[in-house]
């Protein structure tokens, strides 16, 4: 995960319509840009006001859009008044924004074939580069298989990030975000859009949902974990914390018991309990924790590790099992708000020596390698 999404200022706090703009729509209709309508964003993208539906897409990417603005796939069709556009290669239709009689039918379809092509063109260009997050949304369910085979297209243009809106339910509550890893977010709005009347869509947990996801997005802080921690008293309160582990990192300052000494790019927690104290960041209304690991496996003997993170006194999150990556959740705020340190504690009942189960030299119980950890502030903006 060396890649980091582009974004027009060095601070999070960007204003709605520039974070609007760092979002593209792949479908299923036009209910992503109308909420950057709102805001005063006018992107050109090739799916932004179409009606796509997600084996279309999967069909039209996986030809890499070939044909798509060829003058015979282009048709023009009347309805309520305006001209509609059929894409009749994948079947996709969106609006002219051309009522009838404004123009010739003739004058319209080559200005659409003339579109298309730099629509296309455009998307492939941005997928390729991979700085925006890609959002798709459906009012139909989507199986586990549809959204393997979306990451799997988007995958072969670039290393590109996909935020799935969909409706809440428990435990999920409106304008959140789960990071499921560092290539797929989900985000949960009340509800979505009736397809016979998208305008009629709820624009603050859009909005929500769109600046947690850009501030939580794992592939934009991929590359820019700070060196140091801030600790003078004159320093304003920091908006994320991130630890680098290993010999020419700054976790070591930070790390109690429960630990081998730092190695090339990581440090092994041990026995069954580490610790972790440092600076607590600005106050936030939640904070997303995220670490790059690797468990300590040997089957059969040890076939996997759980890890237990436990901040301020309590437990926030069990890894059972834990898989090897970048892995992360959510923490209250009111478990860091007003306290001047952050105390992790984390459980890994799993240790074992590799002497023991492997026959290699090494006697030390060994757990979890952590090669980075970071703490950011979910509410900015």
């Amino acid at each position: 995960m060396n890649e980091m999404l582009g974004h027009p200022t060095a601070d999070d706090r960007i204003s709605d319509r520039d974070l609007a703009l760092q979002f593209e729509s792949l479908g299923d209709n036009c209910e992503l840009g109308l909420v950057q309508r709102k805001v005063g964003a006018e992107p050109l993208g090739l799916f932004r006001f179409a009606g796509a539906p997600l084996r279309h897409v999967l069909r039209a990417m996986d030809a890499r859009f070939a044909g798509m603005a060829d003058p015979e796939y282009i048709r023009l069709q009347p309805e309520n008044g305006e001209f509609m556009v059929r894409l009749t290669k994948y079947d996709f239709i969106y609006h002219a924004d051309v009522k009838i009689g404004e123009a010739d039918p003739e004058t319209v379809h080559r200005q659409q074939v003339r579109t298309v092509g730099f629509l296309v063109g455009k998307l492939v260009a941005d997928l390729e580069a991979a700085e925006k997050i890609v959002v798709f949304r459906q009012n139909e369910p989507l199986s586990a298989i549809d959204l393997v085979d979306l990451r799997l297209a988007l995958a072969k243009f670039g290393p590109n990030t996909l935020l799935w809106v969909t409706e809440a339910c428990a435990g999920h509550p409106p304008g959140s975000v789960d990071v499921i890893d560092h290539r797929f977010m989900v985000g949960y709005v009340p509800r979505l859009a009736a397809r016979e009347n998208v305008p009629d869509f709820d624009f603050t947990p859009w909005m929500t949902v769109l600046r947690r996801a850009w501030t939580l997005c794992p592939a934009r802080h991929a590359t820019t974990a700070v060196t140091e921690i801030p600790h003078s008293p004159e320093d304003p309160a920091a908006s994320r914390i991130d630890l680098v582990f290993g010999r020419d990192g700054n976790a070591g300052n930070h790390a109690g018991f429960g630990w081998s000494a730092p190695e090339d790019g990581f440090m092994w927690s041990i026995d069954d309990r580490s610790h972790l104290v440092f600076d607590a960041p600005a106050g936030a209304s939640d904070y997303w924790l995220e670490m790059d690991v690797v468990p300590f496996v040997a089957p059969p003997a040890v076939p996997q590790q759980t890890l237990a993170v436990t901040i301020n006194g309590t437990q926030v999150h069990r890894f059972v099992p834990l898989e090897r990556g970048v892995v992360g959740c959510t923490v209250p705020g009111h478990l860091i708000r007003g306290q001047p340190k952050v105390d992790i504690l984390l459980e890994h009942p799993h240790a074992a020596s590799p002497s023991q189960v492997s026959g290699e030299q090494d006697d030390r119980r060994l757990a979890i390698a952590f090669l980075r950890l970071s703490l950011v502030r979910a509410d900015m903006g």
